[in-house]
């Protein structure tokens, strides 16, 4: 098994485990490159990182002709996350539109479109990115889409597994799966991370926190969290106080990015100086 294992995120339903793992892979030695690891990127091989594909179960099995049905708009915990999404894509940028947003699907057409015309997010069509909203709701509320997602993860986790990534939706999987049993993962690495995102994900996490307070994610050592400032997925930056470490020394340790023009995007996640510092302790490096 790999010593690295990646989770992604939302939105990859069209690709697969072969290509993003080649360009997880480079990205990786990049950032320990920028961190002034190059022996450690020139020795990190291809059979050192797997990625836990799950975006074939959200792939349709064929296309829905006349576009968007009706009942496709988000609604419920879709809208939920949508508006968090809205407010705090206008919060970095007021010309975006108002802050408040009325009821009914006029509204949620509105907002749609200001954050498919925003920076935070690629280009893509309207239905794709409700689509991809929903793989969200999906894995916090079906439960047999979690399964089976978890179960994928667990398949690449051997023995020599010792780091673990999650990008976006990718670390909600890879908490909720650390907290359900010991691992060999020593190092957690959580990249433009949603968990803080307060109701429909951290308050729905498994285990639920308590006291406004979740659980340490099992048996890891350690575990870093990067995000970038303009990362409206990442909307709370700091993890440590809402995961606090019940052991000495176990602390969220908070690193902050700069993305450029794209703040969510994963290679440029991979590829900065703070998660190639992060991975280089583990490889025998200083971190």
């Amino acid at each position: 098994m790999a010593k690295i294992v990646g989770v992604h995120g939302i939105g990859q339903q069209y690709r697969g485990p072969y290509e993003l793992t080649s360009a997880w892979h480079d990205a990786l030695r990049d950032g320990l490159s920028a961190a002034g690891h190059d022996s450690l990127a020139a020795a990190l091989e291809r059979r050192d990182l797997e990625i836990a594909f799950f975006g074939g179960l959200f792939r349709p099995e064929r296309a829905v002709a006349g576009g968007e049905r009706e009942d496709e708009l988000p609604s419920g915990a879709e809208r939920e996350l949508l508006e968090k999404l809205y407010r705090a894509a206008v919060a970095r940028d007021p010309a975006l539109g108002p802050r408040a947003v009325g009821p009914g699907r006029a509204a949620v057409q509105v907002m749609l479109r200001t954050l498919l015309r925003s920076r935070w997010f690629p280009a893509v069509a309207e239905r794709a990115f409700v689509g991809n909203l929903r793989q969200v709701t999906r894995f916090l509320t079906d439960q047999d889409t979690k399964e089976q997602v978890l179960e994928r993860l667990d398949g690449e986790i051997g023995e020599d597994t010792v780091a673990l990534i999650g990008h976006s939706l990718g670390s909600v999987v890879t908490y909720e799966y650390l907290c359900r049993s010991p691992s060999p993962v020593r190092l957690y690495l959580t990249l433009g991370s949603p968990l803080g995102i307060p109701g429909l994900i951290f308050d729905r996490l498994t285990p639920r926190p308590e006291e406004g307070r979740g659980a340490w994610p099992g048996t890891v050592e350690r575990w870093v969290n990067v995000a970038d400032g303009d990362d409206i997925v990442a909307l709370r930056k700091d993890l440590a106080a809402l995961f606090p470490g019940r052991s000495p020394g176990r602390r969220v340790e908070d690193r902050l990015v700069d993305n450029g023009d794209q703040p969510h995007a994963i290679t440029r996640y991979l590829n900065a100086r703070q998660t190639g510092g992060a991975l280089a302790g583990l490889l025998g490096g200083p971190a």
